[in-house]
């Protein structure tokens, strides 16, 4: 074995100075030129034959073993959040109202640095890691855009795996078998009624009580129509309508989530909130017109893949902890369009500090312990170099 824990001490620096250049100058989904641009030419640096312009603004990076075998995809993505910076760091974001609130700065420069350190070992490599830098994973279109211009292709990935910052301490790696990360499903109704006078409701029907008994009703789905032992959310989210604080409007929109795990689950919560949301405005006088969009699928790990990252993460030195998760987490990550296609499993890595403000994501004031970093790059090489096997 390789100590590839020594290799990412070396490239520490460099892999924190490539995240703060990122989160200094973030980009939105599918606009990631100056980040591809970046990565691009640090790759190149260290002598990783690349390709650009995948999917649109994705990057591959190859390291190529000396010997055949099989390949193995490691995945972060770019893309910043619609979000003013509210932490003060000397490397806040220089764009207004754009941040790196959800990590993928780190993971930028984590999967650099595994990748630097896996080009010193090609020699005794079998088979290749393909570098996948993937935009646009908040816009839930990047990895079916990369998918759709042959990122698994040439060479035919065999398994991917992604890393994703957590608010664990730092040192910490977990990882879930089975169910992850949740589909991802939304929804806008438009309630219609006929708008009028507030002293006169009489004459009205009114939107704004046909969508307050939507709300309510839609409530009713998880609690009375899911299977009490499968998971499921909905969450009403916006509520637009309305001009005038004395005027009835024709109409008011709403727009939420919904979460599940697919299958029948997914089936059956599509259909509800059409059907509630219809008979509920009726009952005021109403109606509803429904669009139903499915955006991202569940992330369901593989299990034998997840057992050699398992043992790689408990391999790699700089980890202080390696955790299995009990229950799964209903946010969602399109990381799962690759998980569609081949096995595919997330690894989570700590970067909060115990007695300081946890990370929240996709929040002004996010904040990394940036020593986290060097424990997901090491995990992310040691995967690589366990699935592939190194050549003596």
């Amino acid at each position: 074995m390789p100590r590839l824990d020594e290799t990412i001490a070396e490239l520490n620096d460099e892999m924190i100075a490539l995240r703060r250049q990122i989160h200094h100058h973030p980009e939105l989904a599918l606009q990631e030129y100056g980040t591809a641009a970046a990565v691009a030419g640090r790759l190149r640096d260290v002598g990783i034959e690349v390709r650009e312009g995948v999917g649109g603004t994705g990057v591959v990076g190859l390291v190529k073993g000396k010997r055949r075998g099989k390949c193995i995809a490691l995945r972060a993505d770019m893309d910043a959040l619609p979000i003013q910076e509210a932490t003060r760091l000397p490397f806040a974001s220089t764009v207004p109202g754009v941040m790196h609130a959800c990590g993928h700065d780190c993971h930028v420069a984590m999967l650099w640095a595994a990748g630097a350190a896996l080009q010193r070992e090609r020699d005794r490599l079998r088979g290749t890691v393909k570098l996948i830098f993937q935009p646009a994973e908040e816009a839930v279109s990047g990895a079916p855009m990369m998918i759709a211009d042959g990122v698994l292709d040439d060479p035919p990935v065999d398994a991917a795996v992604a890393v994703h910052v957590w608010k664990d301490p730092v040192g910490t790696l977990s990882l879930r078998y089975g169910e992850h990360l949740a589909a991802a499903d939304g929804f806008e109704i438009a309630v219609r009624g006929k708008g009028g006078h507030g002293a006169m409701p009489n004459a009205a029907a009114d939107p704004v009580l046909g969508a307050a008994g939507v709300i309510l009703a839609l409530q009713q789905i998880v609690s009375r129509r899911v299977d009490p032992v499968r998971p499921g959310v909905l969450s009403v989210c916006q509520v637009n309508g309305g001009s005038a604080f004395n005027i009835i409007p024709d109409e008011v929109m709403l727009r939420g989530t919904v979460r599940t795990f697919g299958g029948d689950t997914q089936d059956l919560m599509e259909a509800e909130v059409t059907r509630i949301a219809r008979d509920a405005a009726k009952a005021y006088g109403c109606s509803a017109k429904v669009k139903y969009t499915r955006s991202c699928p569940a992330l369901i790990h593989d299990e034998a893949l997840t057992r050699l990252v398992e043992a790689a993460c408990r391999e790699t030195t700089s980890a202080t902890a390696v955790t299995l998760e009990a229950d799964p987490c209903m946010g969602a990550e399109d990381f799962a369009f690759f998980a569609q296609r081949v096995p595919a499993t997330q690894v989570a890595v700590g970067v909060g500090t115990p007695g300081a403000p946890e990370p929240l994501f996709h929040n002004a004031r996010f904040l990394v312990d940036e020593r986290g970093l060097a424990v997901g790059a090491e995990a992310l090489a040691q995967v690589a170099w366990r699935f592939l096997g190194g050549a003596d």
